[in-house]
């Protein structure tokens, strides 16, 4: 190592030399910034000048681009004399560009230059197509730059004019880019100035004032805010100015020659110093290539005995040192999880009342939900083990997601996790009296790294590895340890089995233009880590989570044993004297009457129905409400007193701004507050900038307060607990935060309520933000429902207008003509079942909530058959599914109520609609008289004698499915009628479909049954007729009807009924004896038939022969007919002779022997016959295994020659008709 001191003796020339050197470094500070422009500047001028269809031209001299002359550019001697400089070629001359694209480009890269000179002497025209560095040396000084290709070979003055010329820099610095004069210089004017002070001094000296002001003034460029105080490159050439400005930057012998052999160029240019600065760097740097060329050679002396040495210790030290080191990074990280994550707050009305993990915990109600190949979600097993959460079978789940409702456990639950991992060993030596569930400590033993990560304080982060390091390794380990555990933790993460557990999905948001559903575990082996994402339903009903990148899907509801639970509270908040037993058995009694057992599905607020059940033990009136609403006007009132304790009260003339306001005594004081917090709660959930809308900084919080109320505001909400502020590493000083997201969407749910107008701004701008919008504000929408239901009614339409446009995106399509009930209700649904519970509870009027597809069964009948008569015009599917020995009971009142009805006589854009179960009946009419079936569903509001006004109902169906349901046959009849007079496609499936008739009540109909435009009727597949279908059918407006694979029991019926249609079209692919269709088809005014058998006519007696010809006979109408047949019979050719007939369609299977004489009789006797299309089918034989390769040749050159044969036959027909 040199200094810089050591080369001149005298100090003004050694500053010289320091500042030679500072500029060296701020340039190597500016070459990255400076490289990356031309690449952008050249990609603008591409998109402004490229035009669909047009190429980049190469052919192009900058002489062709000039004209002639260009001031100080061309030598020109007359006005029209010969340019001997630029255009002094034919091929130089001015033009235009051939592809009318070079003329473009030179115009746009003069409109960059911020003056009217653009050095055109620099560039090569040819190459701006290729090279963006040709673009940008425009902007260099006139002379000098030929020949530059990169910022690495450009001198200072060359960089620096490029940032100033330029105009693509004007927004990349915290000041105006100008040159003095008017104004003050800038930071660029000055430093430029120094490039040209220190290049061109004629002394080589620079006082030590003038040698402060140049670092000044570098380091201020390098550092400026907008851009480059961000760049590494030039934070580097920083640290680097400042060592060399305190003598302590240490240059190798090397970069000291190299230094000095540019400034002895320069001094060789100088004419009038003295031979003395000259002499010493010469000598000095003689010197030091004596003592670099005697240290090479001992250094390689040296090094070729100790290399062997040194790589055996280095590895030896490496595995000793990275074991040690994973070592002490488990320790630290166990550390900061039991000061972080092993206590847990007891209730949000206290944050600072924390308890152990270990001391309230309770056994988790843990479910697997199994994702089926239809995407059906299925809940199986309850999860009671790691190893049922982390295996399935012997195979490792990577990808592991827990949902659950807000409050429902999913903090808890990973706090434990996070404490069994850290407290493993202790856990692991427990009495088996000490262990119930999730006690396998040794499956979690076998991770090595546990990574917790809350992603609500990462919003706008996408990496997890960042998120890693700010969260952990910031916080545990200091400043100067953290480049080498940074390090490790890459190696760790490529090699060490690890789990990650990320916290709150749901609260997370990507950063601005970022299309991520889920943060990026770039770097994480699949074969070694481990992901464990909590998060709320809605979040993983993102169809952009593939099922397939979900190993095992569970869902946490609560807690397993509610009393146990409770026990563990209350221990933690009763005084020693009181006996735990009794308080436990006490608080039982007291949630029972209260009706409150449901709310330890939500440990968080049952936890604050302890807390104030405890603190109020002493009064005679303990939470008289079992609401939602009313558990956090409790809530919200115990948090106001915390910071003021004056009461005060709604009366007549202060009228509460809600109704459950009315009996509290620490609101109506504090109510100025809550006002203006709930509208900050309301704001912020529904802002557009989605990484502040939970954690906000006091920046953010300050533009919803003026002022002179904002530290009144907050202080008081910081001292109730309504708000939380904590520090932040990733912020500027702090973050804020609501003190649960439940809190904060109860408050805007308040703010909505009493300010109705804002539900237009929310469609406006939060809905359209991007597809999921409206399920994020589930719980806005539950609380509304509580609050005031004239506006929940307005928001559920809104949002329902999006699950529609959602659900037609993706919702099931049925193929296999079963009653589909799907994956239970959609999100949307259990989102509307619950404000419709909350509403109830709050006793609300007039609950209208929108709703258009509905999937009911036994669990949510009585919420949605309360909203059905007011959805039934929106109603888009309705799936029913209802035994028929479900006994039904109201929880609310304790009544019990058996009987509902639906009404479909308004539905007039219902699309799909299943039912199923055999609790179900179908009725054609409403009935005052009660039915024994637990649901009926009606076809039509009135009598069946109907105004011609009335519009029929279900005129947007187009898929129906009835499985095991009971109906009339005069209810099938006007359902089928219906069907007809609609003009698109509509299936209807029947599946066991019971048909109420006076016999065979009990035979379950099979059928698929399809209706099209023009009166089309088609059924296939038919089993198990009964009397009832046929008397549906009997007499319908059909027009064409066809029946496939249909096998009946009711012969005669289905006779009668076909011979009270008015057909026009028959099409018959069923097996029916010769008697019984002819006397179906006798004297039909038929004018198209289509016959299909699948047995051969050989079997066929001469007398059915004669009924079949005397029946086609009689159809006088008949101008079409279409035959399918298996076999030849001539006796069937002969029977069918002489029709009257337009048009033949006849299907034949082909045999042996070519076409019959009797086949080719009977088409020449069709002397009306003016289209006729035959195709053959062969029914092939499978080869025996005896036969060789040689007779089947033989046999198939045979069959070449009968099927020529059988072609010429009908050839000759056709010239015979022709």
């Amino acid at each position: 190592m040199a200094s810089l001191s050591d080369v001149f003796t005298e100090s003004e020339r050694t500053n010289w030399l320091k500042a030679w050197l500072a500029i060296d470094i701020a340039k190597s500070g500016l070459e990255l910034f400076v490289d990356n422009a031309p690449k952008i500047l050249h990609s603008n001028i591409n998109n402004a000048v490229l035009s669909s269809g047009s190429v980049a031209c190469s052919c192009c001299h900058i002489a062709n681009l000039l004209k002639c002359p260009s001031r100080g550019i061309c030598k020109k001697r007359e006005a029209y004399g010969l340019c001997i400089s630029m255009h002094d070629t034919a091929l130089k001359q001015p033009r235009q560009c051939p592809a009318s694209v070079c003329n473009k480009v030179f115009v746009e890269i003069a409109k960059q230059h911020r003056y009217p000179d653009p050095s055109w002497k620099n560039t090569v025209a040819n190459d701006w197509a290729s090279s963006p560095w040709q673009i940008a040396k425009v902007y260099f000084p006139p002379d000098g730059y030929t020949e530059n290709r990169s910022a690495q070979d450009t001198d200072f003055n060359g960089i620096v004019s490029f940032i100033m010329n330029c105009k693509h820099f004007n927004n990349m610095f915290s000041f105006p880019i100008c040159p003095g004069k008017t104004y003050q210089p800038c930071l660029l004017t000055k430093t430029r100035a120094i490039g040209r002070v220190v290049r061109h001094s004629s002394t080589c000296k620079i006082t030590d004032t003038d040698l402060q002001d140049i670092f000044t003034t570098l380091t201020g460029l390098l550092t400026d805010r907008k851009c480059l105080a961000n760049e590494l490159a030039a934070q580097e050439a920083v640290r680097k100015l400042a060592k060399l400005q305190t003598d302590v930057l240490k240059l190798k012998t090397d970069e000291i020659v190299e230094l000095l052999e540019a400034a002895q160029n320069v001094l060789k240019k100088v004419a009038n110093i003295t031979e003395t600065a000259v002499d010493e760097i010469r000598i000095y740097m003689e010197n030091c290539r004596k003592d670099m060329d005697t240290f090479k050679q001992e250094l390689s002396e040296h090094t070729g005995k100790c290399i062997q040495e040194i790589d055996e210790n280095r590895r030896k030290f490496t595995e000793s040192n990275y074991e040690q080191s994973c070592k002490d990074f488990q320790r630290r990280l166990m550390a900061h999880y039991n000061g972080t994550s092993s206590s847990v707050s007891l209730s949000n009305l206290d944050q600072s009342l924390d308890k152990r993990i270990t001391d309230i915990y309770s056994t988790p109600k843990i479910h697997r939900i199994e994702i089926e190949k239809d995407g059906k979600r299925v809940k199986r097993e309850q999860a009671l083990t790691y190893k049922q959460i982390f295996y399935t079978g012997v195979n490792s789940n990577r990808r592991i997601y827990l949902q659950g409702e807000p409050g429902s456990g999913k903090s808890a639950f990973s706090a434990k996790l996070v404490h069994d991992w850290s407290h493993g060993i202790q856990l692991s030596s427990a009495t088996p009296s000490e262990i119930t569930a999730f006690d396998d400590v040794s499956t979690i033993q076998k991770i090595k790294f546990l990574f917790f990560i809350t992603l609500r304080d990462s919003r706008g982060q996408t990496d997890v590895t960042q998120m890693i390091k700010k969260q952990l390794i910031d916080t545990t380990f200091s400043e100067d340890e953290r480049a080498d555990v940074y390090t490790l933790f890459v190696k760790i993460m490529n090699t060490e089995i690890c789990l990650v557990l990320r916290e709150g999905l749901d609260e997370w948001v990507p950063r601005d233009g970022s299309n991520l559903t889920e943060p990026c575990m770039a770097g994480f082996q699949n074969e070694t880590c481990t992901i464990l994402t909590t998060s709320r339903p809605w979040k993983l009903a993102d169809e952009r989570i593939k099922n397939s990148h979900i190993d095992i899907l569970l869902e946490i509801e609560g807690i397993s044993n509610p009393y146990a639970f409770s026990k563990n509270i209350i221990r933690c908040l009763i005084d020693h004297s009181k006996d735990l037993e009794e308080s436990v058995i006490k608080f039982k009694s007291f949630v029972k009457d209260r009706k409150l057992k449901s709310l330890s599905s939500s440990p968080m607020l049952y936890t604050f129905v302890i807390c104030t059940w405890v603190n109020t033990i002493e009064e005679e009136e303990h939470l008289k409400e079992s609401s939602l609403c009313a558990l956090y006007t409790t809530l919200l009132e115990r948090l106001c007193k915390k910071a003021n304790s004056t009461t005060g009260y709604f009366n007549n003339s202060n009228p509460p701004p809600v109704h459950f306001f009315s009996s509290t005594s620490y609101l109506q004081p504090n109510i100025a507050h809550l006002d203006k917090l709930a509208e900050v709660a309301c704001k912020l959930l529904f802002s557009s900038e989605r990484e502040s809308t939970i954690v906000f900084s006091d920046i953010t919080l300050s533009n919803y307060f003026s002022p002179d109320e904002f530290t009144l505001r907050k202080t008081f909400a910081l001292t109730a607990g309504i708000l939380t502020n904590r520090k932040d590493k990733s912020r500027t000083g702090s973050s804020n935060s609501f003190v649960h997201k439940t809190v904060q969407e109860f408050l805007a749910a308040y703010h909505i309520a009493c300010n109705t107008y804002i539900i237009d701004d929310v469609r406006s701008r939060y809905l359209k933000l991007n597809n999921t919008s409206y399920l994020e504000i589930s719980q806005v929408l539950t609380f509304l429902c509580g609050i005031n239901i004239s506006a929940a009614n307005k928001l559920s339409a809104l949002m329902n207008q999006y699950d529609v446009i959602h659900c037609d995106e993706y919702e099931y399509r049925n193929d296999d003509d079963t009653c589909y009930i799907g994956n239970g209700p959609c999100t949307f649904q259990r989102i509307i079942e619950s404000g419709i519970r909350e509403a109830v509870a709050n006793q609300q009027e007039g609950i209208q909530l929108t709703l258009s597809h509905f999937n009911i069964d036994q669990s949510n009948i009585r919420e949605l058959h309360g909203i059905w008569p007011t959805d039934t015009c929106n109603a888009h599917v309705l799936r029913v599914y209802q035994p028929r020995n479900y006994f039904l009971r109201s929880p609310a009142r304790g009544e019990s109520k058996s009987h509902f009805e639906f009404n479909l006589s308004s539905c007039h854009t219902l699309r799909q609609l299943y039912l199923s179960g055999s609790g179900i009946l179908l009725r054609d009419t409403a009935s005052s008289v009660s039915s024994e079936f637990p649901v009926c569903i009606v076809l039509n509001n009135a009598r069946p004698v109907q105004s011609a006004d009335t519009p029929p109902a279900l005129t947007s169906i187009e898929h129906i499915c009835l499985e095991s349901v009971t109906c009339s046959s005069t209810c099938l009849r006007s359902l089928f009628s219906t069907l007809l007079t609609l003009n698109h496609k509509v299936r209807c499936a029947l599946k066991y479909v019971i048909t109420a008739c006076v016999e065979e009540s009990d035979i379950g109909t099979n059928a698929v049954i399809e209706t099209g435009l023009e009166n089309q009727f088609k059924m296939q597949s038919l089993e198990n007729d009964c009397p009832g279908l046929w008397e549906a059918l009997h007499g319908l407006n059909i027009k064409s009807l066809c029946l496939e694979f249909v096998y009946l029991n009711h012969q005669e019926l289905f006779w009668q009924f076909l011979s009270s249609l008015t057909l026009e079209k028959l099409s018959v692919k069923m097996d029916l004896d010769i008697p019984s269709l002819c006397k179906g088809l006798d004297g039909r005014n038929l004018n198209d038939l289509s016959l299909s058998w699948s047995y051969e006519f050989q079997d066929w007696t001469a007398n059915n022969l004669e009924l079949l010809s005397e029946c086609l006979s009689s159809l006088i109408q008949l101008e079409t007919l279409s035959m399918s047949v298996r076999g030849d019979s001539p006796s069937l050719w002969e029977a069918l002779r002489g029709l009257n007939i337009k048009s033949l369609s006849l299907s034949l299977e082909y045999r042996r022997g070519g076409l019959t004489e009797s086949l080719s009789k009977f088409l020449s006797s069709l002397t009306q016959l003016k289209t006729l299309s035959i195709s053959v089918f062969e029914d092939k034989k499978t080869q025996s295994v005896g036969d060789s390769p040689w007779s089947v040749y033989q046999e198939s050159e045979s069959e070449a020659g009968n099927v020529g044969r059988f072609y010429k036959g009908l050839w000759r027909v056709f010239v015979e008709k022709a």
